[in-house]
């Protein structure tokens, strides 16, 4: 049996060459287009390490300058200190900095920046020495010297980072006039891998289909009662000529008893369709119940959160923007999870406050975030993704326009046989009308898209279905003052001899 499904022959044959035409003829252009990508990606990459590059430079020369200047002013240990690092992390610098004789402009003045670097370390070092030593007309001297060979670093830094944007702003044109080739190019890839895509797979289910349509045309005339038929005569190689040698015998083998195998195998046909109706509908309302409750990501929550990190990276604060990065690829990861499947409540608090902290370090202080959390209710089972989409209204529609600082506070506490989940801001309230809407008007609907695609709704129906319980106001009770502030408190059952799957 094994063998006999390994055995590349006759339809297999013919179905495994046409997918595998199609998925090579595909993979060259995806794969092309990756390439072009990744080549873009390199250019650019090298046209902004420069900048950075000679940026912190520039950076590390103003803070050993800044530490030199606070240590001859105070004498203090700790300015030393600073005065010291500083020294090695310049001094290290410069090491790397290659003083081999080249031709080219720019990696001339770079080396050129590397000796004055050297010549700064030295007149800084006498000029704290000297102070060390008290001889004040030597330090003064040593620091005025280093304060011009500073400024000639930076002039020379300067012109060094002119240049390369120009070369940058030259090599960027190039590039982006390439790309437009490239996109055209693609273009055309595409439309002509589709077009093959199409003429295969109408000669395939062409040469496929004929002999088929010619059998079934012949087996329709038998249906009829028609059985004066010529034999069916086609020559395939594959499994359709079996096909065709077994109808012909039927034919003259069961001409006395084809109504009755005709009245059986419509009613095995029938059954067999209903069948597969039955559990295509069954799959088709699995998959949009779940389709329904997760959507794509904001594509503008997307933007900005990407935007931020940009920023942080800008600004030189590697551990910052990789422990942003870090949280932004926690949260995605986390929407992208099945929505079927519990979590606990430690799981979607830390899902809670990765979202926070994004939102902090876009916003900075114009949004707190504070927490109040019953550590022995953390292991209880609860749908995925409902307290951020709270959290998130809260933001949304309570403190983004606010112009005041925002608060939110998550304080979760056992009480009784509940779990109280309380998301409280001071932003700017709701009124009763609204309210209303949220807990009772299923038709009611959002203006501002959430991160995740699910709104208050989805959150309230999926707890009534997750806990069983039909009244909303078991599961969710929403207080708000005009001008003060909003909670918002869901109330979890608490089963502790029983753990929820």
């Amino acid at each position: 049996m094994i063998k006999r499904f390994l055995k590349f022959t006759g339809i297999r044959k013919k179905l495994i060459i046409y997918y595998l035409i199609i998925t090579i003829l595909f993979g060259l252009v995806s794969g092309f287009s990756y390439y072009n990508a990744k080549l873009v990606l390199i250019k650019l990459e090298s046209i902004i390490t420069d900048y950075v590059y000679l940026n912190d430079l520039n950076n590390d020369v103003n803070s050993l300058m800044l530490s030199v200047e606070r240590y001859l002013t105070t004498r203090s240990s700790d300015a030393l200190l600073n005065y010291y690092t500083c020294y090695n992390k310049l001094q290290e610098k410069s090491m790397s900095i290659s003083r081999e004789v080249v031709y080219d402009i720019d990696k001339i003045m770079l080396k050129d920046i590397g000796f004055m670097i050297d010549e700064l370390l030295d007149k800084t070092d006498k000029a704290v020495n000297a102070k060390r030593g008290r001889i004040s007309n030597e330090y003064i001297s040593y620091y005025r010297r280093s304060n011009e060979i500073s400024e000639y670093i930076k002039f020379y830094i300067n012109e060094l980072l002119n240049s390369k944007l120009q070369k940058g702003s030259e090599k960027y044109v190039s590039t982006t006039r390439n790309m437009n080739y490239i996109s055209y190019f693609n273009l055309f890839l595409i439309i002509l891998s589709t077009l093959i895509s199409i003429f295969l797979a109408l000669f395939f289910t062409y040469k496929l289909a004929k002999p088929i349509i010619e059998l079934s045309n012949s087996a329709e005339r038998i249906s009829k009662g028609d059985y004066n038929i010529q034999p069916v005569k086609i020559e395939t190689n594959d499994e359709i000529d079996i096909l065709i040698k077994a109808f012909n015998k039927m034919v003259v083998n069961i001409k006395r008893h084809i109504e009755e195998i005709k009245g059986q195998a419509e009613i095995e046909k029938k059954l067999k369709e209903q069948e597969m109706q039955n559990l295509k509908m069954k799959s088709l309302l699995k998959d949009a119940e779940l389709k329904s409750l997760q959507s794509q990501i904001n594509p503008h929550f997307l933007f900005n959160t990407l935007n931020a990190a940009s920023q942080l990276s800008m600004m030189g604060g590697a551990n910052r923007a990789s422990e942003f990065i870090q949280s932004v690829a926690e949260l995605f990861r986390y929407n992208l999870r099945k929505l079927e499947k519990p979590v606990s409540l430690r799981d979607e608090i830390n899902y809670v406050k990765n979202y926070m902290y994004i939102l902090k370090t876009r916003f900075g202080d114009k949004i707190s975030f504070y927490t109040n959390i019953d550590e022995t209710v953390l292991d209880i089972k609860i749908p995925c993704i409902i307290i951020q989409p709270i959290v998130e209204n809260s933001y949304i529609h309570g403190l983004e326009d606010l112009e005041r600082n925002g608060e939110i506070h998550l304080n979760v506490k056992r009480k009784d046989n509940k779990v109280l989940i309380e998301i409280i801001d001071n932003g700017i309230g709701i009124k009763k009308d609204d309210i209303d809407k949220i807990l009772y008007d299923k038709s009611s609907k959002s203006s501002k898209k959430h991160v995740t695609g699910i709104g208050m709704h989805n959150v309230i129906n999926r707890l009534k279905l997750f806990f069983n319980i039909s009244d909303v106001e078991e599961i969710i009770e929403i207080e708000s003052k005009i001008g003060i502030g909003t909670k918002v408190t869901l109330k979890i059952p608490y089963y502790e001899d029983v753990i929820l799957v």
